[in-house]
């Protein structure tokens, strides 16, 4: 005779074990790398002030949210355009390294570090895109 669904023996159900989480990164092991995005900013201003002399392209290198602020695209008053980007250009780097803090939640230097990479190089790339249209 075949046992049917409600004949079944039932399985014995382990109670699940919490997987051990790595301890939650806190403090300076959390935060270094927005430290880092604000120890660098003076450099990379200074960085900007030698690549002006190269002319508005070899900036968009370096800071490509300024350049990307002053789409005509999006469509933002002039006045409001250049004070954004003006701020832009002191918050770039921190914001790099909120976003790589935010990456190291989820994985280690190496990777967060090339998803940082990757988002300033994607945006570079598609202002030069925009310019060459």
């Amino acid at each position: 005779m075949s046992r049917t669904g409600s004949t079944l023996p039932e399985r014995e159900r382990k109670p699940r074990t919490a997987k051990k989480k790595n301890k939650a990164r806190s403090g300076f092991a959390r935060w270094w790398p927005v430290l880092a995005g604000i120890l660098l900013t003076p450099v990379a201003l200074r960085a900007a002030a030698v690549l002006a002399l190269e002319g508005p392209d070899s900036l968009r290198m370096l800071y490509p949210f300024v350049a990307l602020l002053k789409l005509r695209a999006l469509g933002l008053p002039e006045t409001l355009a250049e004070n954004l980007s003006q701020l832009m250009m002191y918050l770039q780097f921190p914001m790099y390294g909120l976003f790589m803090s935010l990456m190291l939640r989820f994985s280690n230097v190496i990777p967060a570090l090339l998803q940082t990479v990757a988002l300033h190089v994607l945006t570079v790339a598609f202002l030069i895109g925009i310019a060459h249209m």
